[in-house]
C-alpha cells in the first residue's frame, strides 16, 4: 500500500479524530442521553499551494488510480511529524485490546512521548493510528503503558511494533468528487487544490 505521493508538504492540514458518540434528546422533556459507541474515525482535509503543473497531474493520477472510495492509501499528520521521537517500541504480551498496551524496547528511565502525540500501532494495511492521553513513561526495563484513542479495532500480537515518528493510518477518499478538477490553476502553477480523505476499516 503506498502512502499520498504528494509533491510537496502541504499549505495546510486538517487532521482530526471524529468520536462516534451520539445524543438522544427526549421530545417529552428535553432530557438526554448519550451513546458512546465504537467506531471513532479520524479524517483530514489538506490543501496544497503552488504546485507545477506536471506534478499535481501525477497526483491527480494516483487519486484516479483509488477508484474514488474504493482504493486506500497511508497518511500521516503533516502538522505533527515528531522527527525527533525515532524510538519504536513493541507490544508486550498477547491479547491486549481496549485503549491501554503495555510496551517494551522503549528508551529507559525517562518521559518520551507526551500525551498528545499520535502513534501507530502496526504495519501497511493493517496500521491503526492513535492519539497518546497519558504520557509515556518508560522504567529501568524500557516498559511502558501506552493509554490512547481511540480503542484498538484488532487485537494485534505479541511484539507488533509501535512507531512515533511519523506515524500513519490508513485512509480513502473522502467523497467520489477528489481531484484536479476543482482545483484553482494560474500560469501553469496549481496555486489552491484542496484533498479530503477519511479513515478506511
Amino acid at each position: 500500500m503506498e502512502h499520498l505521493p504528494l509533491p510537496k508538504p502541504p499549505k495546510s492540514c486538517v487532521f482530526r479524530l471524529v468520536p462516534n458518540s451520539q445524543v438522544h434528546v427526549s421530545k417529552a422533556n428535553n432530557a438526554s442521553e448519550v451513546y458512546d459507541l465504537e467506531g471513532a474515525y479520524w479524517e483530514f482535509e489538506l490543501e496544497l499551494a503552488n504546485v507545477r503543473e506536471d506534478e499535481a497531474l501525477a497526483l491527480d493520477a494516483f487519486l484516479a488510480k483509488l477508484r474514488g472510495r474504493v482504493g486506500k492509501f497511508l497518511m500521516h499528520d503533516y502538522r505533527r511529524p515528531q522527527n525527533s521521537l525515532t524510538a519504536a517500541g513493541y507490544v508486550n504480551g498477547s491479547n491486549q485490546d481496549g485503549n491501554l498496551f503495555n510496551v517494551r524496547g522503549m528508551p529507559v528511565n525517562q518521559t518520551y512521548a507526551p500525551a498528545g502525540t499520535r502513534i501507530q500501532i502496526g504495519l501497511g494495511e493493517t496500521a491503526e493510528l492513535k492519539v497518546l492521553t497519558e504520557d509515556v513513561v518508560v522504567n529501568s526495563h524500557g516498559h511502558a503503558q501506552l493509554v490512547f484513542e481511540s480503542p484498538v479495532r484488532s487485537i494485534p500480537g505479541d511484539s507488533t511494533p509501535v512507531y512515533f515518528n511519523r506515524p500513519y493510518g490508513v485512509f480513502r477518499l473522502a467523497d467520489n468528487k477528489q481531484g484536479l478538477a476543482d482545483a484553482q490553476v494560474k500560469d501553469g502553477l496549481v496555486t489552491s487544490w484542496k484533498i479530503k480523505g477519511r479513515e478506511a476499516f
